[in-house]
């Protein structure tokens, strides 16, 4: 089935589970930490009602200021004089944005509202955190990789937990009936780690996250974010002197080690062609989600790329979990 890129096949895909080898000891009780610090903050926000031309839809534009005063930049769109809904949370793809309310009128079919915020640094959303390093390599993926507790994506993930701290408040637009997420290849991997922080979610729908094993993924990928890691090492540490320092840091942020939380209904898919976020990393998630109601589609022939075969089971999915 499919070519398999420099990848497993596809039987040992099915079955890779690899032991968390760079998962830290104090990983769980760092995040806990974190949590709780967070757990009570109420961000600043306003709501800008657009006027919009589709009479079934209401859309605003967010400002949600985060734990460093950080200003997330986000969208609202929810099915007109709706007060409560289930709701999607939507995350972006590296380099990307939160996109149009047009991407996301197909959720409004359904009763359901959906947010989305450009992840700091990306799209219009700016970054107030200061990172002790610099770097030749260009990119979010070496800001702050010698410390864990002022990484790029520490700070991107205390973002999305105040995020679900505000989408479950009086202060919501709407009464959050349902929360999902959602969101491929960066989007895909945040998906996945605020439903392993949160414990809280109704569903997920992940596709071929990256931020996934990175034993794996820095061996294999050939193109992506991964090679920024790739190239710090290439014109920075040739010898991969720091290289146990830059793994510690990544440990705390591998969304497969927020996996095994994760308990609600998932979605995953995977290009068996994918070269950015390989096979076989995205496998190591979904094996290591504990949930007994997960399924993962698999697409021979697709690269890392939009897959209009796989928004079709999507929908599906997603009408399913609120019938539950």
């Amino acid at each position: 089935m499919g070519r398999k890129v420099a990848d497993f096949p596809m039987n040992e895909l099915r079955d890779y589970n690899p032991e968390l080898i760079n998962k830290p000891d104090n990983f769980d009780q760092f995040w806990y930490r974190e949590k709780t610090r967070l757990e009570n903050v109420m961000p600043h926000f306003s709501v800008d009602w657009r006027d919009y031309p589709v009479p079934t839809a209401e859309v605003a534009d967010i400002v949600l200021e985060s734990f460093d005063t950080t200003p997330l930049k986000g969208l609202f769109i929810k099915p007109k004089e709706l007060t409560e809904c289930p709701v999607i949370v939507s995350f972006h793809g590296y380099t990307g944005s939160r996109g149009l309310a047009a991407d996301y009128l197909k959720w409004l079919n359904l009763g359901v509202a959906v947010i989305s915020f450009d992840v700091r640094g990306q799209g219009s959303s700016p970054d107030y955190a200061r990172y002790a390093n610099g770097s030749r390599i260009p990119g979010w993926m070496l800001k702050g990789i010698d410390a864990h507790s002022d990484y790029y994506y520490t700070n991107v993930y205390r973002d999305i937990m105040l995020q679900l701290n505000w989408i479950r408040s009086k202060n919501f637009p709407v009464k959050a009936t349902k929360v999902g997420a959602m969101g491929a290849s960066q989007g895909g991997a945040l998906a996945l780690v605020a439903a392993g922080l949160d414990g809280h979610m109704d569903f997920v729908v992940s596709d071929w996250p990256f931020i996934a094993h990175f034993e794996r993924a820095l061996e294999v990928a050939l193109t992506g974010p991964y090679m920024e890691i790739i190239n710090y090492f290439k014109w920075n540490d040739p010898l991969y002197k720091k290289e146990n320092e830059v793994m510690r840091t990544l440990g705390y942020i591998d969304s497969v080690h927020f996996c095994s939380a994760i308990t609600c209904s998932v979605l995953m898919a995977v290009g068996l062609e994918d070269s950015t976020t390989p096979p076989s990393t995205v496998f190591a998630a979904y094996n290591h989600i504990s949930s007994s109601d997960k399924h993962i589609e698999v697409y021979p022939q697709f690269t890392h790329e939009g897959n209009p075969f796989h928004e079709e089971k999507k929908i599906e999915f997603v009408a399913t979990q609120l019938q539950v």
